[in-house]
């Protein structure tokens, strides 16, 4: 019985590799602020109610350390939609929009969209604070169900929660706030998965106010009354903004 078991297992994923046309890719996080993204590379209007690699996968992410050592592509991979994950540009529009936080004990909530069959888990992730130079473990607390990047789960989304290492300070992207987590699984044809952008908990953004214009110097009008300048509410930008009044 014993053995006839390890043979219908051996079976299963024989057949799971030799049909195996799926992908799986990150397609949301979750911020403790408010706050939502998507993986580097998602192409928001893919549909993800199928199984077949056009056009289900076009947005999944492949991330082969050889092709990343090699210099073909960054440390987030390439995607059949897009090519090359650029680091840079991927950072900016995540700064540009808002980028999620992690939470206060670094524990960073997203979302796997597995396409078919080796878009399973499990999936390890690691975390750059410096753009994509460096990255460090991190330590998945809630993963994908899997053996090898295989399982017959086809078209659905699963959580995938990771825990940034501990006093880890985001110092990337163009406000020099984000941090990059990189989760991928093991799968024979990738790996496959994604990065995302995340900023440390409780991470504010300063917003450059322009100081006070300075009061005109007052200069007496012709009945003795001082004239100053004063900036009124108004719908007109540029000079005309401000008008000269009587006081």
């Amino acid at each position: 019985m014993f053995c006839d078991n390890k043979l219908r297992v051996a079976a299963l994923v024989a057949a799971l590799i030799h049909n195996a046309a799926g992908h799986g890719t990150i397609t949301a996080i979750q911020g403790a602020n408010g706050m939502t993204g998507a993986g580097f590379g998602i192409v928001p209007t893919t549909p993800r109610n199928g199984i077949l690699p056009v056009p289900f996968e076009q947005d999944t992410s492949v991330i082969r350390d050889n092709e990343i050592s090699s210099g073909k592509v960054g440390p987030c991979g390439r995607t059949a939609a897009g090519g090359n994950n650029d680091v840079a540009s991927q950072l900016a529009a995540a700064s540009s929009s808002g980028i999620p936080t992690a939470a206060s004990d670094g524990t960073v909530t997203m979302t796997v969209h597995q396409v078919n069959q080796d878009g399973a888990g499990p999936y390890t992730c690691d975390v750059s604070a410096d753009g994509g130079t460096t990255f460090t473990p991190a330590t998945v607390t809630k993963n994908v169900p899997g053996i090898a990047g295989l399982s017959l789960a086809a078209a659905t989304d699963f959580p995938l929660t990771a825990q940034m290492p501990a006093g880890m300070k985001c110092a990337g992207g163009p406000t020099g706030d984000a941090c990059i987590m990189r989760c991928r699984n093991p799968a024979a044809a990738g790996p496959f998965g994604s990065c995302v952008a995340v900023a440390n908990a409780n991470t504010s953004t300063a917003v450059a106010v322009p100081a006070a214009a300075p009061a005109a110097a007052a200069a007496p009008a012709a009945d003795g009354r001082p004239i100053v300048k004063r900036l009124t509410a108004s719908r007109i930008a540029g000079k005309r903004a401000g008008h000269w009044i009587d006081a």
